[in-house]
């Protein structure tokens, strides 16, 4: 693994930097992140140093995985333990630290101090997870469920979150009859530590990254002097856009990519072909989608949602395509993928509500009212998909070189003009 000598300083000032967070949670006596209730309880219960019960949850939290993953239990796993320890004498320090404040009685003061802690658990997330050495056993226990069970990491997280506060809340109103570890701290750090993480990964991510090596691969992607030229087509359903690319390749000489990319995307990601065609170009449940994304502050791509997972793959696919060969790409953002290439040409076709019903039901063997309804559909969810990951608006001339309606030219002119306009560019 390249780059130790910055991963392992960072990995553990991030674990050290996170303990200061949990320092102050403890003090605020407001209670404490979800992931850190049940050592917590064990303190407030039996009296447990808060450190110790930290290294007893990390070696629970290992012998799930080993229930759950057996034989794919890799021994470099029980490494966790190791860092659990070091992570439970990190908060044994920072809490004998925090203890030398005075204990706050003010409820402002108190709340004060679960907003640091807030801050402190953010920017120590943001510098361990992504060194990428060894996860805490909390995550390694979410990483083992999201594999056996093949339920997305956010929404592991976000279960597994709650099964914690839900124990630690049990078990202090049946043994101390109050909440113990939990309290309003525990919704304030659950709401703002995965919007923290978020500001800073946007602020100084890619400072972090470079320091990481993360961004070599990136910088030799494509050479903007790529002699390579590339006509990519965002089409509204229904208007005749792959005929038309297809058209247009055979025309210049071009390889044309539409359903080959699905291939090659599952090849190269491990999808099923099904699984790729049915989420490559659409997002289901956009709400549900950002509240996952939002909550678990993902800062590795293998604990994005997996049609965050597949555009990164696609995307991946479609600037090799651009560095390979001159070529005609239909869909899948590739306007905004390739948008920093020189040799590009972009452009959007739509048609009117009409013909593009007329258009579908005749090739689908649908009613003219049926189509309709899958052409609003359809567009629908593109329109979402290209906000969701380019933050654009899908149909707008601003992003593309050329936009034209096919049904005022038919198919076939349509592909003779673009090819004349991008042969006839500056």
């Amino acid at each position: 693994m390249k780059h130790m000598k910055v991963r392992i300083p960072m990995y553990f000032i991030g674990l050290f930097i996170m303990t200061i967070g949990i320092a102050f949670s403890v003090k605020s006596n407001l209670g404490v992140s979800p992931v850190s209730s049940i050592p917590y309880t064990m303190t407030c219960v039996w009296g447990i140093e808060m450190g110790k019960a930290t290294i007893l949850f990390h070696i629970v939290l290992v012998l799930i995985q080993i229930l759950l993953l057996r034989k794919k239990f890799k021994p470099v796993q029980f490494l966790q333990i190791a860092v659990g320890v070091i992570f439970g004498y990190f908060t044994t320090f920072c809490n004998y630290m925090v203890s030398y404040l005075p204990t706050p009685n003010n409820l402002a003061i108190r709340i004060g101090m679960v907003l640091i802690s807030t801050v402190f658990v953010a920017i120590g997330i943001f510098l361990y997870l992504p060194a990428d050495l060894i996860p805490l056993a909390g995550e390694g226990c979410m990483q083992a469920v999201s594999s056996v069970t093949h339920i997305e990491f956010s929404k592991v997280k976000i279960g597994f979150d709650c099964t914690m506060v839900i124990v630690s809340t049990i078990t202090c109103l049946a043994i101390l009859h109050n909440l113990g570890s939990v309290g309003i701290g525990t919704i304030i750090a659950a709401i703002l530590v995965g919007t923290l993480v978020g500001i800073i990964n946007r602020a100084f991510g890619k400072q972090r990254d470079a320091l990481l090596g993360k961004n070599d691969t990136a910088d030799q992607g494509i050479s903007t002097s790529a002699c390579n030229s590339v006509i990519t087509i965002s089409r509204e359903f229904g208007s005749g856009g792959r005929q038309i690319g297809k058209l247009l390749a055979d025309q210049l000489g071009f390889h044309y990519y539409d359903s080959e990319l699905i291939r090659l995307v599952a090849e190269k990601s491990g999808y099923t072909p099904e699984y790729v065609e049915q989420n490559e170009q659409t997002l289901k449940n956009p709400v549900l989608h950002d509240f996952f994304a939002w909550y678990s502050s993902p800062l590795d791509q293998s604990e994005l949602p997996k049609v965050d997972q597949l555009f990164h793959k696609e995307t991946e696919i479609i600037r090799g395509l651009a560095q390979k060969e001159s070529c005609v790409i239909v869909g899948r953002l590739a306007n905004y993928i390739l948008k920093d290439l020189p040799n590009t040409y972009h452009v959007f076709i739509s048609a009117d509500t009409t013909s593009e019903a007329a258009r579908v039901a005749e090739r689908d063997h649908l009613s003219l009212d049926a189509a309709a309804a899958k052409v609003k559909k359809v567009n629908h969810e593109r329109a979402v998909h290209c906000k969701h990951f380019t933050k654009a608006e899908w149909g707008n001339a601003k992003n593309y070189d050329l936009c034209i309606k096919s049904d005022d030219f038919g198919v076939e002119e349509t592909a003779r003009i673009i090819a004349e306009l991008f042969q006839k560019r500056g």
